[in-house]
């Protein structure tokens, strides 16, 4: 049905790569006993349906590495896009409250701090990794999953399928160029306001 109304993207919050980290979201239909992810998305994909990941850093379990876990998860997933978004406490939710009673979130200088709100700002303190920590990690993770060696397999796998790459070469690049652009906009975000942080 999803075919004949002309999708031809979906987006699949996997959120953690880890149990602890689904846990810790409450997404616990991932932990459900005999769920395949890889082969729920590989059904999706052969619809004609490209796959867009999400993950969320910054989660009270992770630590170092994260980045590198969350890019082999949406490799070993089989995802065509990868979306990796920082761990955002907005106000009015029950993780705001959590953060703020624990002082662990230092741009709550509204309307100002508004403009970081979008979920690709690192805007709290999290538990194991510093601001160059966790933007280490999605820098990391971006660019393992959109390496040009990376890009090509996925390419590979659509033609081997007998489906066409086009959307998803384009989406991959334009991923790869946006994570760019992140970095040098972390590189501001870090002289900016990096002594927030403490």
């Amino acid at each position: 049905m999803a075919v004949k109304a002309g999708c031809i993207g979906v987006f699949i919050r996997f959120e953690s790569p880890t149990p602890e980290g689904l846990a810790e979201v409450g997404k616990k239909f991932n932990l459900l006993r005999q769920r395949d992810l890889r082969e729920s998305v590989r059904r999706i994909q052969n619809h004609g349906i490209l796959v867009v990941g999400s993950f969320i850093t910054g989660l009270d379990i992770d630590e170092p590495g994260i980045g590198l876990r969350v890019a082999r998860s949406a490799d070993q997933y089989g995802v065509d896009n990868l979306n990796v978004l920082f761990l955002t406490p907005l106000p009015g939710t029950r993780l705001w409250e959590q953060m703020k009673a624990q002082d662990r979130i230092p741009l709550n200088a509204f309307p100002d701090d508004w403009k970081y709100y979008t979920l690709t700002y690192p805007v709290g303190r999290y538990r194991h990794l510093s601001l160059d920590g966790i933007i280490g990690e999605m820098t990391a993770c971006n660019r393992n999953f959109y390496s040009i060696p990376r890009i090509l397999w996925r390419m590979g796998r659509h033609v081997s399928r007998g489906r066409n790459p086009l959307f998803s070469v384009v989406g991959n690049f334009s991923c790869r160029r946006n994570s760019r652009l992140l970095g040098r906009l972390y590189a501001d975000f870090r002289r900016q306001e990096g002594s927030r942080f403490g």
